[in-house]
């Protein structure tokens, strides 16, 4: 091969790399897909403004605005170098490849705003038709409710292979409620009832005999 040629190969990659299309989000989304991509925040003064899926902006909320993914997919992002996570719900567009989340979110992984970004590690953890079965803890406002929990779980991937056990096993229908507190918990539950009597007749009914928990929820 001559030295010219070898020149002119070098070159043509070079500005194929260079011309290469940005990243793109894999279609179609699927749970467990993963992208390594920055986290950064955006604040209170778009409060209340029209976001890319028509939903008012929440600085309160955890939701973000990312690239490619479907509105309403829900993502655990995760701190690389601190190991925090949260999940939030995609509702807006960033206009760049970040994972914009609210400064609710964002605080979850990063005490300090002023950091301004880091490292992050996303996950899609839930379809936009999935989203009632993954009960966030931002408060909607209004009722009071018991549920019946059977365990905790520090991965999602986990609590939705002891869900599915659940369910096949006794028949019912569970959900993870997902805890954003310093670290992201998926606890499995059980039911809604309107008082903790019919909520421990059915754990002493139908779990037979599963370590369970009678919890009062707030919404």
């Amino acid at each position: 091969m001559s030295r010219g040629y070898l020149i002119f190969a070098v070159l043509a990659v070079c500005f194929a790399c260079r011309c290469t299309p940005p990243h793109h989000i894999r279609h179609p989304v699927a749970p467990g897909d993963l992208y390594f991509m920055w986290v950064t925040w955006y604040g209170e003064d778009f409060k209340g403004r029209s976001t890319a899926s028509g939903e008012p902006y929440d600085p309160s909320q955890f939701t973000c605005a990312a690239e490619g993914f479907p509105f309403g997919t829900l993502l655990e992002v995760r701190d690389m170098d601190g190991d925090k996570a949260v999940v939030v719900r995609v509702t807006d567009r960033p206009g760049k490849r970040v994972a914009d989340l609210t400064p609710q979110a964002f605080r979850k992984l990063s005490p300090e705003e002023k950091k301004g970004r880091i490292r992050g590690k996303v996950t899609v953890v839930g379809l936009p038709g999935e989203n009632s079965l993954l009960r966030r803890n931002a408060p909607d406002g209004g009722g009071r409710f018991f549920t019946v929990q059977l365990g905790a779980f520090s991965s999602l991937e986990n609590a939705r292979v002891f869900m599915e056990s659940l369910e096949k096993d006794l028949s019912c229908d569970a959900y993870i409620y997902i805890e954003q507190g310093d670290r992201a918990l998926y606890r499995v539950r059980m039911g809604r009832f309107a008082d903790r009597e019919s909520a421990e007749r059915f754990k002493e009914e139908r779990l037979r005999g599963r370590e369970a928990l009678v919890v009062e929820i707030s919404e």
